[in-house]
């Protein structure tokens, strides 16, 4: 699995390992991830968007301290917004037994970033419904993934169809 984090997001991600798979900065994968964050009362929120589904994982306080224990926080993160379109555990397993550790990576997708930076608006248009007493953000992340998004095609597409039908490809 890679996750592509923006510059400013780059030290949350400093204790993984750089990915050596130098795929396009075009191509949009199932298995890839970008990632940014915002500050909320002077805590950080971290946002991550899946490149071709565009489903959001939101985890809120993300800072030095407990830092090492975000690749089980994704993995939480990623079961959970999965959980939205699928009701079979064993897919979710098939797609991290595809996905493989997480790795970190440069090469970006600018159409990725905007539709991140999108959902950093819309979280930041209403605070109150981040409780920072919880790393995930459930409720957000399910706000998120039913708001229709689009990325160099015409058409909009909402998070939870894509998501299943990549599940069902597996």
């Amino acid at each position: 699995m890679i996750i592509v984090p923006t510059k400013k997001a780059l030290p949350l991600f400093n204790d993984f390992s750089v990915s050596t798979n130098t795929s396009s900065s075009n191509e949009r994968s199932f298995f890839s991830w970008h990632a940014n964050y915002f500050t909320l009362d002077r805590k950080k929120i971290l946002v991550l968007v899946n490149d071709l589904s565009f489903s959001p994982i939101v985890l809120a306080d993300i800072n030095a301290k407990n830092k090492q224990h975000l690749p089980t926080y994704i993995k939480e993160g990623i079961e959970h917004v999965f959980g939205y379109s699928t009701d079979k555990s064993y897919q979710i397993k098939k797609y991290f037994l595809k996905a493989g550790r997480i790795e970190i990576s440069y090469a970006f997708n600018r159409s990725v970033i905007s539709i991140n930076n999108n959902m950093i608006q819309l979280l930041k248009s209403y605070p109150e419904n981040i409780d920072l007493d919880s790393k995930l953000q459930p409720s957000e992340m399910e706000f998120l993934a039913r708001t229709p998004y689009r990325s160099m095609t015409p058409e909009y597409s909402f998070s939870t169809d894509v998501v299943k039908k990549e599940l069902d490809k597996l």
